[in-house]
């Protein structure tokens, strides 16, 4: 990484070994000097609590408070419903409305230990003051997919993707390589992952979407649909996959989940999988 950035928040990415990639340094780079950028990570709902393969990502939403810009925790109520395929070998389960409800429930427990979120959220607020520009919001993109009309979605939406270069996604193109069947109900999820940044943008002027190095196709598809649509310069960035020295992403062992709740694994066991991680991965961790 050769760029110095100009804000605190650009900074602590690079310093941190937080940052993968990003769509243009410098754009990203000024808004978020300026303060108050607003810029989100979404989560879907998929068990009821995040594991700490998520770890990076909710310290990178911490420091873009932390450094004064506005954090977005985007609850995937209506894309969990879809299934993110990227880099699976197989279908997710499909859960039910209520166990969805149930795993956003047990998820919002993670996010109030870390950010400060605005008066009259359910998400009970941190102990660091914040004022307006960057006090956190807290959302679930079910507000505005469960009620798409397909049709309508089709036509406004749809018209903009290209089926070719979607299947050039490394995401999408490695299930296929290995001839796994993609069902087309995952494939229609990197298009409402993307719509995602589009609302985001217009509803609350969102300019960034974070995540993970896995969900670089789905970020580059947001800000793409979002031009298009509205003609708005956004930007994307990417963290690191926390993975072990033998290249497996971080978050299950033999024993399960490394989970963040404690009532799903308890904080001495938390404590003993650090505490008994293998030499070769005391580096990165």
């Amino acid at each position: 990484m050769t760029y110095h950035p100009k804000s605190d928040f650009m900074a602590t990415m690079i310093e941190r070994g937080f940052l993968a990639d990003c769509t243009d340094y410098q754009g990203l780079d000024e808004a978020a000097a300026k303060g108050g950028m607003p810029a989100y990570i979404g989560f879907d709902a998929t068990a009821k609590s995040l594991h700490v393969g998520s770890l990076i990502q909710i310290m990178m939403l911490r420091w873009l408070q932390k450094t004064g810009n506005k954090p977005i925790t985007l609850m995937g109520g209506g894309t969990t419903k879809v299934g993110d395929p990227s880099f699976r070998a197989d279908e997710r389960p499909l859960l039910t409305p209520d166990q969805i409800d149930a795993n956003i429930a047990g998820i919002k427990q993670v996010f109030a230990k870390y950010l400060s979120y605005d008066e009259g959220t359910s998400v009970p607020s941190g102990s660091e003051a914040v004022g307006p520009d960057n006090a956190a919001l807290m959302l679930n993109n079910a507000e505005w997919l469960d009620g798409l009309n397909y049709l309508d979605f089709l036509r406004d939406i749809g018209r903009h993707f290209s089926v070719n270069r979607m299947l050039a996604f490394e995401s999408v193109k490695s299930r296929l390589d290995r001839e796994q069947s993609l069902s087309f109900l995952e494939f229609n999820y990197m298009i409402l992952q993307a719509y995602d940044f589009l609302e985001l943008n217009r509803r609350y002027g969102c300019l960034v979407q974070m995540g993970g190095s896995d969900q670089w196709g789905n970020i580059v598809n947001g800000i793409d649909l979002t031009r298009r649509v509205l003609d708005h310069e956004i930007y994307g960035l990417t963290s690191p996959l926390l993975t072990t020295s033998d290249g497996k992403k971080m978050g299950k062992t033999a024993d399960g989940a490394i989970w963040l709740n404690g009532d799903m694994r308890s904080p001495y066991e938390f404590w003993q999988f650090w505490r008994n991680t293998t030499d070769a991965d005391v580096g990165q961790f």
